[in-house]
């Protein structure tokens, strides 16, 4: 009877193993600063510190932390139900090891509506802007400046007790996502972050109980594709009160342009509804593939009624900072690509400040790669204006440089 129960056992899987699509996968990156401009501070005799500038290497992630970076994806798709689940190993260290951005679990009642639950970075309506110095170290004011620049993936569940004011944290969150895609073209979905709770007190805004979730965590967010124009986008977050128990949401609108051929362009805007919120954004991106060979891209960020510190008459809430970038990619033949970047940001949008010296930033970077068939290999130049590279420098008005080497790697 044992032996009928373990063959009927096996069986089974092997009939669900034939109906789900079972995949597993590795990407990473490792960046070697082969060198770069660095300081150290020297004790001397007396006691007395002096810093000095040197010459330094290392390897590390674009995003910064231990290297190499090995993520390994396991996923399975079927009909109704699928799941998404990444390690990340980040060094050698046991502190490297981390679950990644998925650990997920996917099901369709109907055709029309799909269900996640879990840990989720599924980036369903992201605008992103990654091109150039986000693929190589992000230093300066590349960092930050990529993903989710014209519309944040809502679904995804991010930002959980954020604080009060702030808009773009990176905690864990786990919750559900429910996408309904009722008519060809409309996408209507809610992200709903929820917390693991074991024998603790609920906050009144926080994501255990009912009005903490779904009035002031939760997001709502509708996209329509325009057939042959483009996509329209729009998103209510909900957020915690402020400290002073000011109510406060979220708005997120975005257009992405698709109408012309080998053309891609986005713009959004993100607002906080509280009069008393600042750093309102619009940002836009725009990729235009030339030709074959060819692809050239441009960046502008803007900050709003930004809050920032006047070196002559203290600090004010009406400033407007900016960011302005452009870049190519270049195919040459042999599976050879160049890139070259170039971005500025003013001190307002840099460093929060104005009439201070040394807190604007100019970033850029030029490189090649050579492409094989599960990865590249490239080195690049890379320097920072203000001291803003990878690395801490003696003189606060100094040019970083770095000459990385990537290794990139997927299977």
């Amino acid at each position: 009877m044992k032996k009928l129960i373990a063959v009927s056992a096996v069986a089974a899987l092997a009939a669900t193993a034939l109906s789900a699509e079972i995949t597993f996968g590795i990407w990473g990156r490792t960046l070697w600063n082969v060198a770069a401009n660095g300081s150290y501070t020297e004790t001397k005799a007396d006691g007395t510190t002096e810093k000095k500038d040197t010459v330094v290497s290392d390897i590390h992630q674009s995003w910064g932390g231990a290297a190499p970076r090995i993520g390994l994806t396991v996923a399975a798709d079927s009909e109704n139900y699928g799941f998404n689940f990444q390690i990340f190993n980040n060094g050698s260290n046991a502190d490297g090891q981390c679950q990644g951005g998925n650990a997920y679990v996917w099901v369709k009642p109907i055709e029309q509506v799909k269900i996640y639950a879990g840990k989720l970075d599924v980036n369903l309506l992201s605008g992103d802007a990654c091109f150039g110095l986000w693929d190589w170290d992000r230093i300066g004011n590349v960092n930050g400046v990529g993903e989710q620049w014209t519309f944040e993936d809502y679904l995804d569940c991010h930002n959980v007790q954020v604080d009060k004011l702030g808009w773009n944290s990176w905690e864990d969150a786990f919750g559900t996502s429910i996408v309904v895609t009722p008519v060809e073209g409309l996408t209507l979905g809610v992200g709903i972050p929820l917390n693991y709770e074991d024998k603790k007190d609920a906050d009144k805004d926080g994501p255990t109980t009912l009005s903490g979730i779904y009035a002031h965590n939760a997001a709502y967010v509708g996209a329509y594709n325009i057939q042959g124009i483009g996509t329209v986008k729009a998103a209510l977050k909900t957020l915690p009160k402020t400290s002073d128990d000011k109510s406060q949401n979220q708005l997120g609108v975005a257009f992405d342009l698709t109408a012309v051929e080998n053309l891609f362009v986005s713009v959004g805007a993100k607002i906080n509804t509280n009069s008393d919120a600042h750093d309102k954004k619009v940002n836009a991106y725009a990729r235009y593939g030339v030709n074959e060979q060819l692809t050239v891209h441009a960046i502008v960020g803007t900050k709003l009624s930004a809050v920032y510190e006047d070196k002559d008459n203290g600090s004010k809430d009406d400033g407007f900072g900016f960011l302005a970038g452009a870049g190519i990619d270049y195919n040459l033949d042999g599976g050879i690509g160049v890139f070259a970047d170039v971005r500025y940001s003013d001190s307002i949008y840099t460093s929060g400040t104005k009439g201070y010296d040394n807190a604007d930033n100019l970033t850029l970077g030029v490189g090649v790669a050579k492409n094989y068939s599960n990865g590249s290999l490239g080195i690049a130049f890379e320097g920072s204006t203000n001291a803003k590279g990878r690395y801490a420098l003696k003189d606060a008005d100094a040019f970083s440089w770095e000459v990385p080497v990537r290794f990139q790697y997927s299977f």
